[in-house]
């Protein structure tokens, strides 16, 4: 399910305000194509710096007020800013927060958005956050990525790499523990159909159950905390066969494209 028109069109507005120092991310990037489970319900932009937030969060205002939104803020704090906007009969939630700059790619340029989050490192983002709370957003995105872009287990391998304090095995006991739902819980979730509980439960299960059997069996010897890439510079789920023939690819301050570096 692509971007909400409503969100679509603030969006479109602001994206001239978007720089690498102040760029979108969380779920919007997550379920920007056609074929994600679900609408964002809000709107997350990014900060590396205090500073960046501010100014930002003062061009967004004065823009969205000139074009005729109306706008409830809230300043909870140097680090989070927020509003609830709205047009007419449409209404969604915008976030300004900081975020720490220590990221697996650089924030990319994008047509709709003005600037980006790397799909991979808000795919990893996504991943801690699975693994700190119970929200059924996490889970049908967690999922999703599992079964179309890369597997839960390689995923949660290098989203360690972000946070040294969290383990591979500690990130995946704490999602068995708190990802568990029922159907009332998905109910204001713009999904593109309801959901099949059984169904993403098996998923899930299975999940985790590969994520641990890569964690603690298949990567004993290997790097922690970095995206394994093929040939093609793609993340791939490693084996025990090939991981190390890929090519590790940690984080770092800003983040950095990969290299060929020829012997």
């Amino acid at each position: 399910m692509p971007i909400g028109p409503f969100e679509l069109e603030i969006l479109q507005l602001l994206a001239k305000h978007r720089n690498p120092e102040s760029h979108i991310g969380g779920a919007t990037v997550l379920n920007q194509d056609d074929g994600s489970p679900r609408a964002s319900e809000d709107i997350d932009v990014f900060h590396d710096t205090v500073e960046a937030l501010k100014i930002s969060f003062d061009l967004d205002c004065t823009q969205l007020s000139a074009h005729g939104y109306e706008m409830k803020t809230q300043i909870l704090g140097e680090h989070f800013r927020r509003a609830l906007i709205r047009k007419g009969e449409h209404s969604t939630k915008l976030e300004w927060v900081y975020d720490t700059a220590f990221r697996f790619f650089p924030v990319e340029p994008d047509v709709e958005l003005g600037y980006r989050l790397n799909y991979w490192d808000a795919a990893t983002n996504k991943i801690l956050a699975g693994a700190g709370r119970a929200q059924p957003r996490d889970y049908v995105d967690m999922i999703h990525m599992h079964q179309h872009r890369l597997s839960l287990g390689a995923l949660i391998w290098a989203a360690a790499g972000k946070d040294e304090g969290l383990s591979p095995s500690f990130i995946i006991e704490e999602m068995s523990r708190v990802q568990r739902y029922r159907y009332e819980q998905f109910g204001k979730l713009k999904l593109h159909e309801k959901p099949d509980l059984p169904a993403l439960k098996q998923i899930w299960i299975e999940a985790l159950h590969q994520a641990r059997q890569l964690v603690n069996e298949t990567l004993l010897e290997a790097p922690l905390g970095c995206l394994f890439l093929n040939d093609s510079r793609e993340p791939v789920t490693p084996t025990a066969e090939n991981w190390s023939t890929l090519q590790p690819h940690f984080g770092s301050v800003r983040g950095a494209w990969p290299r060929v570096v020829e012997e």
